[in-house]
Formats: C-alpha cells, sequence, structure tokens
C-alpha cells in the first residue's frame, strides 16, 4: 500500500514538475498556438493551407447557396405547372373531408373540375376542354389573361367570376363572337369576359381534359350547366400548397385512409420531362460541388504534410523545453481550431458575394424569382471545413507527437514511421465521406470507391514503370534532359505521388469540362426549335388521306402517323404476367399521359375486371379467377422503322419483310418485367389473345416531346384490331388558327398542346447550363490550388539540390532547363493518365447517372497530354524559378545550422 502511494506521490511531483517547467496551461497553448499561428501566416507557410481551406469553405458555401436557391426556385417555378404544391387527382371526387383535413394542418387548398364539351354560339360550335375552377385557383402560378385575341397579355388576381367564361384566343374566331358576347355551355348561358392567355397546368391531366382549346368558368356555374351526368368523363383535382413538413404530414394521413386509392403527386411524379431535367441538374451541381471540395481537400493535405515536416524541428525544441506529446497535439489541435474559425468565417463571407455576384450575372437571364436563403448552405460549408481539416490536415500534424527532441542535435534522427499511412488512409476516408454526405447513396459511394481504388493503383503502377524506364542514367550535370531524369530517379516516390495527384486533378477538371459540353449539347439537342408543340390523336384511318392533303395545302410539315391502342400483358413464358413492383413509381410519360382514360384506341381489354384486377391464366391458357394484382396495360403501336431517338441495344430490328408476331421492349422496362429475347409474350387486345415473341430491346428518349412506347410490334401483329392513329405537329403564333379549320373539317381529332411542358424545359435547360458555368470555374480555381500545393510540396529539396549543383559549376541556365523539363515529363504523362480515367469516369457518369449514351471524346487524347505538359511546366517553372535565384551559400549555411 505504501510502495503504491510513494508511485503516486513520484508520478504527481514529476507533473507538477513538468507544469512549472513549461509553464504552460490551457490558456498558455491557446497563446502558443496563437503565436505560431500569425507567424506562420506571416512566414507564408500557412498561407495555401489557409487559402485552400477558404476556398474549400468559399466554394462549397458559394454553390450549396446558389443550388440550393436554384433547386428550390425551380422546383417552386415547376411546381407552377401543377398550379400547386401537390395534387390529388381521380375520376370520382375525393371525400370534401379531405380538403378540411388539408386546412386545419395549415394548408391551403383549391380544387376544379376538367372535362371536355361542345360550346356553342349563334354562329357555330366548337368542342372545347373545360375547367371550372374555385376561387383559390391557381395557389401556384398565374393566370395571364388579355382584352382582345392574340392581343398583349396581364397577370389576372383571380378567375373567371359566376356567369363568365376565359376562353382561349382561337376559340372566338371559330365561333365568330367577340369579348363580352355570350356562349352557351350546356343549359348555362354565360359571358365571355376575358381571353385565356396562360394557366399553369395547362399541361396536366388526360386527352380528354385537353381535347381542345381551353374554357375556363367558375365551379359554381356547373350544375346550371347540368353537363354532368352519371357516366360522364369528368377529372377532379384538388390542391394543396403550404410547408413540406406539412404536406408530407397530410400525405401520410392520406395514405392511412381507408380505401384510399388516391395519391398526392408532385410535379416530378407528374411529369417524366420535367422530372428528367431537374434530376440531371441536381446531379451536375451535386457533382461540381464534390469536385470542388475534393480538390481542396488534396490541397489542404499536401499543404498540411508539408508543414508538418517543416515544424518537426520546431516540435523537437518544444519537446526540450518540457512540452509533452499531449500537449503538442492540444496545441496544434488549437491552431487548426482557430484556423477553422479563420476559414470559416472568411469563406462563408466570400461564398456568400461569390453567389451574390453569379445571381447579379444570371440576374437578367434567370427567369425565376429565387426565394431567400437559407441558413442551411452556411452549416455545410462549416462541416466541409471541419472534415476536410480532420481527414487531411490533422493526420500529418498528428505525427509531430512522435519527434524526438534528439532532433535539436541529430537532423537525421527518424521521425516514428508508424503513422506514415495515416494521412493517406484519413484522407481516402474523407474524400469517401464527402461523397457519401453529398450524394446520400450508399451504393454510388462504394461504386466510387472501387474504381477510385482502381485508377489510383494503375496511375501509381503506370507511373512507376514510366519512371524506371526512362530514368537509368546517373546525375550528368553537363545535359539538362539527364539531369532532369536522375531528379525524377532520385525522387521517384514523390514522382509518382505529384504524377498521381496532377491526375486526378486533371481527369476531375476533364471529366466535368467534357461532361458540362455532353450534358448542354443533349439537352439543346432534347429540343431542338422544331420540336413539334401539339400531339393530334384519336385520328382514323380513313382520315389520314385528308389530313395529309391538309398539310400540304397549308405548307405544314407533318411527322409520322403511329397506329395506337391498350394491351393488357397476360403471360411470359406461359406464366402470369405481374406488374413492376415500381411501375406506380414511375413518372409517367407524355404519349401515355395524353392518351390515358381517354376513349381513343380501344376498350379495356376483357381479362380485367371492373376493379382493375388482373385475370389468371391457367396451364390449358384459360382466363381463370382474378388476383389483386393489376394488369400490365400499356398503349401499343406497330411500325416497320425505328422511331426516331430510339436505339436497339439488344437484338436486332426487323427489316421491312418481318414478319409478324415480333415485339421490340424498351430497355429499363423489360429488365423491370424480368424479360428476355426471345421470350413469349401473350397480349389481350380487344378481348383477343396475340401472341409475340421479344426481339430486341430499345433505350428511348422519354424526354423528347415525341410519341413513345414501350411495346412496338412487328407490322402484320396487330391490324386486325382497330386502331387510332397518334403524330406531332409544329404550330407557332397565327398557325394555331388553322386548328379551328382542321377541328372543322375532322371533328373527332383530339389536339393536345405541349407549348407550357416545351418552355418549362427550355427555361430549366437555360437556367442550369448558366449556373454549370460559373461552378466549373469554382472548381478549376480549386484545381489550381492543388497544383500549386503539390509544387510547393517539393520546393524544400530542390532547395538543397540547386545548392549542391551550383556549388559544383552548374549554372542557372541549365537548372532552370532541367526543372522545366521534368516538369514538363510529369505533366505529359499526367495529361495521359487524366485523359484515359476521365474517359472512364464519364462512361461510369453517363450510362449510369445522367442516363446518357457514351461519346469517345478523341480529340481529349491528343488534348489532354499537352495540356498537362504546358500547365504543369509553366505552373512548376513559375513556382521554382526562385529556387534558382537563391544564393547556394545561404542554403548550405542553413543546413549546416
Amino acid at each position: 500500500m505504501s510502495a503504491t502511494n510513494h508511485q503516486q506521490g513520484l508520478s504527481n511531483k514529476r507533473k507538477g514538475e513538468q507544469q512549472r517547467n513549461t509553464g504552460l496551461g490551457l490558456a498558455g497553448l491557446i497563446r502558443l498556438a496563437t503565436r505560431f499561428l500569425w507567424r506562420d501566416l506571416r512566414g507564408g507557410e500557412l498561407k495555401l493551407l489557409t487559402l485552400s481551406l477558404i476556398m474549400a469553405v468559399c466554394s462549397v458555401t458559394a454553390i450549396a447557396l446558389f443550388t440550393d436557391r436554384l433547386e428550390r426556385a425551380l422546383l417552386n417555378e415547376s411546381a407552377n405547372m401543377l398550379a400547386a404544391d401537390r395534387v390529388l387527382s381521380g375520376r370520382q371526387q375525393p371525400p370534401r373531408e379531405w380538403l378540411q383535413e388539408a386546412q386545419q394542418r395549415g394548408l391551403q387548398t383549391g380544387e376544379f373540375i376538367s372535362f371536355a364539351s361542345m360550346v356553342f354560339s349563334d354562329q357555330g360550335n366548337i368542342l372545347v376542354s373545360a375547367k371550372a375552377v374555385s376561387p383559390s385557383y391557381p395557389l401556384r402560378g398565374d393566370l395571364l389573361v388579355a382584352d382582345e385575341p392574340f392581343g398583349a397579355s396581364y397577370i389576372s388576381d383571380a378567375g373567371p367570376a359566376p356567369g363568365t367564361v376565359w376562353v382561349e384566343s382561337r376559340v372566338l374566331p371559330a365561333l365568330a363572337i367577340e369579348v363580352g358576347d355570350p356562349l352557351y355551355v350546356g343549359n348555362a348561358t354565360l359571358t365571355v369576359a376575358q381571353v385565356l392567355v396562360q394557366e399553369p397546368d395547362r399541361q396536366q391531366g388526360g386527352m380528354m381534359e385537353n381535347a381542345g382549346p381551353r374554357l375556363l368558368m367558375n365551379l359554381e356555374d356547373v350544375p346550371a350547366t347540368q353537363i354532368i351526368q352519371p357516366g360522364s368523363r369528368v377529372s377532379y383535382r384538388y390542391l394543396f400548397a403550404g410547408e413540406q413538413q406539412a404536406l408530407n404530414t397530410f400525405a401520410d394521413w392520406l395514405d392511412a385512409q381507408p380505401e384510399n386509392e388516391y395519391r398526392l403527386r408532385d410535379v416530378r411524379e407528374e411529369s417524366e420531362e420535367v422530372s428528367e431535367a431537374l434530376d440531371r441538374a441536381e446531379s451536375f451541381l451535386m457533382l461540381g460541388s464534390l469536385f470542388a471540395v475534393t480538390l481542396a481537400g488534396l490541397a489542404i493535405a499536401l499543404t498540411a504534410r508539408r508543414y508538418s515536416h517543416r515544424h518537426f524541428d520546431h516540435v523537437a525544441i518544444l519537446k526540450t523545453l518540457g512540452l509533452t506529446a499531449s500537449q503538442i497535439n492540444t496545441m496544434y489541435g488549437l491552431l487548426l481550431g482557430i484556423l477553422w474559425v479563420v476559414a470559416v468565417l472568411t469563406g462563408s463571407i466570400a461564398g456568400w458575394l461569390i453567389h451574390e455576384a453569379i445571381l447579379a450575372l444570371l440576374g437578367s437571364l434567370m427567369q425565376v424569382a429565387l426565394p431567400a436563403a437559407s441558413i442551411t448552405p452556411f452549416f455545410i460549408g462549416a462541416l466541409t471545413a471541419l472534415l476536410c481539416l480532420t481527414a487531411f490536415a490533422l493526420p500529418p500534424l498528428w505525427g509531430l507527437r512522435s519527434v524526438s527532441p534528439l532532433r535539436v542535435l541529430r537532423k537525421d534522427v527518424a521521425v516514428d514511421g508508424s503513422s506514415q499511412w495515416l494521412p493517406y488512409t484519413a484522407g481516402v476516408g474523407g474524400i469517401l465521406a464527402l461523397i457519401l454526405w453529398y450524394s446520400g447513396d450508399l451504393y454510388l459511394t462504394a461504386l466510387i470507391a472501387i474504381a477510385v481504388s482502381l485508377v489510383f493503383l494503375v496511375l501509381a503502377l503506370a507511373s512507376y514503370l514510366l519512371l524506371k524506364s526512362g530514368t537509368a542514367s546517373g546525375m550528368r550535370a553537363g545535359s539538362a534532359w539527364l539531369l532532369a531524369k536522375s531528379a525524377l530517379s532520385r525522387r521517384s516516390q514523390q514522382s509518382v505521388l505529384q504524377i498521381m495527384v496532377f491526375a486526378v486533378t486533371f481527369m476531375s477538371l476533364l471529366t466535368l469540362s467534357l461532361l458540362r459540353s455532353d450534358l448542354i449539347s443533349d439537352w439543346q439537342a432534347q429540343l431542338p426549335e422544331d420540336t413539334p408543340n401539339h400531339f393530334m390523336m384519336n385520328i382514323t384511318a380513313a382520315q389520314l388521306p385528308g389530313i395529309e392533303s391538309f398539310y400540304e395545302q397549308r405548307n405544314l410539315e407533318g411527322n409520322p402517323f403511329y397506329p395506337m391502342m391498350r394491351a393488357a400483358l397476360l403471360t411470359v413464358n406461359g406464366e402470369p404476367a405481374r406488374r413492376p413492383w415500381d411501375d406506380d413509381e414511375q413518372p409517367r410519360n407524355l404519349t401515355e399521359r395524353a392518351a390515358e382514360d381517354s376513349g381513343a384506341g380501344t376498350a379495356a381489354p376483357a381479362s380485367a375486371d371492373e376493379s382493375g384486377q388482373a385475370a389468371t391464366v391457367n396451364e390449358s391458357g384459360e382466363v381463370g379467377d382474378t388476383e389483386s394484382v393489376r394488369p400490365v396495360t400499356r398503349q401499343v403501336t406497330w411500325t416497320s422503322s425505328l422511331p426516331p431517338d430510339n436505339e436497339v441495344v439488344a437484338g436486332q430490328w426487323w427489316d421491312e419483310e418481318a414478319r409478324p408476331g415480333e415485339v421490340s421492349v424498351e430497355q429499363d422496362y423489360a429488365e423491370r418485367l424480368g424479360l428476355s429475347l426471345g421470350d413469349e409474350l401473350v397480349f389481350e387486345i380487344e378481348g383477343q389473345r396475340v401472341t409475340v415473341n421479344v426481339s430486341s430491346f430499345r433505350t428511348v428518349r422519354w424526354d423528347n416531346m415525341q410519341p413513345n412506347f414501350f411495346f412496338i410490334f412487328s407490322p402484320g401483329s396487330l391490324e386486325q384490331f382497330g386502331a387510332t392513329y397518334l403524330s406531332t405537329l409544329l404550330l407557332e403564333g397565327e398557325q394555331k388558327l388553322m386548328l379551328n379549320d382542321m377541328l372543322r373539317a375532322f371533328p373527332t381529332i383530339v389536339v393536345l398542346e405541349v407549348d407550357a411542358i416545351i418552355a418549362q424545359i427550355q427555361r430549366i435547360i437555360f437556367q442550369v447550363s448558366s449556373a454549370i458555368e460559373l461552378i466549373a470555374a469554382l472548381v478549376l480555381v480549386s484545381g489550381a490550388l492543388v497544383l500549386l500545393a503539390c509544387v510547393n510540396a517539393t520546393l524544400g529539396e530542390r532547395y538543397r539540390e540547386n545548392a549542391i549543383l551550383r556549388t559544383l559549376g552548374a549554372s542557372r541556365q541549365l537548372i532552370l532547363r532541367a526543372m522545366l523539363f521534368e516538369y514538363a515529363f510529369i505533366g505529359a504523362v499526367s495529361g495521359m493518365m487524366a485523359t484515359l480515367g476521365a474517359e472512364a469516369a464519364l462512361y461510369f457518369l453517363q450510362t449510369q447517372v445522367f442516363e446518357q449514351a457514351f461519346r469517345l471524346h478523341i480529340w481529349v487524347w491528343l488534348a489532354g497530354p499537352v495540356l498537362g505538359t504546358a500547365i504543369i511546366a509553366g505552373i512548376g517553372f513559375a513556382a521554382t524559378r526562385r529556387v534558382v535565384n537563391t544564393s547556394p551559400l545561404l542554403v548550405l549555411r542553413q543546413l549546416a545550422d
């Protein structure tokens, strides 16, 4: 017991002596850390580290502020296409108690009813798409009206008053009436009060809801019309708007209601075209942020490593003065903490200013009102800085605790190498943590981790082999090239590391630049100026010659006519076909939305009962009892030629002499159905079964505003069934008046206008394309910091080499040429490796993330090495030129000290 007390006494005595010797408590360590920080900032040792950290915070904060506001603005703008944040729709009126529940939860509500109807004047009649709206319509977006047809438009504060209607411009000449004249809707006589120019949700709903020009009326006038009768085709919509949390909780409440067949939908679920554009925009903005932060992190890691090496002697002196390893760790931890505070404050201010500059530059171009900035981007910037310091800067400084006090007397005393791999491990872990945080996708992070590991292994091996194959000669001071090869050989590990860092930096910049170019060109090609803005539907075969003649007489350029009908998939290889698990979750493409529940085409399959349940098929092929799974029912067509923007990726497309009995299936949908080439499919159309074999899989560009289909049959497979035809047409300005002539000549045709969807997607493309340019510039700045940090990492050794070579008689010009050759070689190899890595990264990103077709960039294979050589040689030469301007005597004296 006494021995134990004696040991504790000695331990306490030693601690007391250490405290008296150092005289440093926490306050003293804070003062020492502040003094070191200020000295190193003035001396330049921490300038690049601080600048890199500020750049990380600045870029992330600026991008997060801009993208946060832009994404919310785009979502708000896109929500205008629904006239609300969420919409509940159905063929039966939902319970009105649901509106009351939503109002109690603080949500704004509205409603409308839409239907197709003939309206009359004393001079004529026309088929219109009528919409009866509540006084609160619209909850999002604006109603634009004019006082005369095709006149100047302005925003209306409210919808049509009871007893009045608003109609689109082409209705007035078709009925030979003017604003203020009466118009007969069913049994009601209503007055035309305004010309309707634009409504926010014009394109939503099925074909019969957009069967003709719009007539907007007050919901109170519907009973007087007596149009809605049992069996009428009517669409009911409830509109909701408010805070996201309230919308989510209301959606959960709706899902819990018994026998609820309705579902709240937002713009992404209602429109695949808009959803696709928003998803691509968000993916690229997230990718740009990730590249900027990763490159800034690399710069921090390289700078912190050089900083820690230069502080070996400082730490050794501090230890001789009595500081313990834990005190040294605390001191450098405090130093990084102070640096973090400075970087967060400075970077947040700079990020805000840059984000404001971006908005100022794009303010006149962006046709969307940006909401106020939230505080979340500032937290993201602060957490990013903390993660960068923890993963990239702290590990190299952590190794300072193992520096021996003997380094004060002997410079050759090695530092404990047990933690040499800690900076690299922590850095890789930090990068993966950033990827996981920014993407929110564990699967994507795992794929990137595997890909990055393979890239680094390939880069390291290739770089090492290149260096070894080309650096066998010894140092010969008379030859600049041989001197450069000798330097590469002596610093083989550093050279390999430099090549890897340079290659990763160039790869990131090349990947983002090429992806930006491909994405923007792909978007622009998606909706060219001649994109059709009208879908012509419910066309019979007998009307085709007359419509083609109508086009010729008016110099209209028509598009192909596709026969269309509904078909239910019953079996796959004799087994009942089951609906894909995510079929209801998929946004509907324009062709499906336009034709759903429209009556165009054929009646519902006989093997689907009134509840929509699917029938089973027994081994003999007879239809049995119904299951609880709905059938796979889709609009189908047949054609001999492959439609535009469709590409066969497996199997073969049939030729002009194709035999009946084949079907081509959209690739993704085939995967969800579990189909393979050669599978036997049994469809039911008009109560008859059709057996076909899968001959090919296609990729389809759903966002091209053209007719697209999941199933395309070979010619001769479906001609025995009745079908209506679908086509598209481009009409601009006053050409739209030709629709009145067409509808008078062919009154059964249904026209769906998609101008609003096209305009919305084009706005998103323009806005995001402008943002992409500025984000790429921020990533470029981060890449430049990495290059400077990597070059500065070897400055100390280059000072010593220069002193020795100058002492041995080498001229300044010889040393300068040798450094130029050395950096040029590193740049060429880095550029070549970066090009290979960028093409591999682009293949993954374009095919897996952005769902684009991969394109090989031949010109980059030449430009990559050339640019790498020029950039690295230029930056390296400029950064190290001061090495040869330093007196060799001064360097040798410092080494002797």
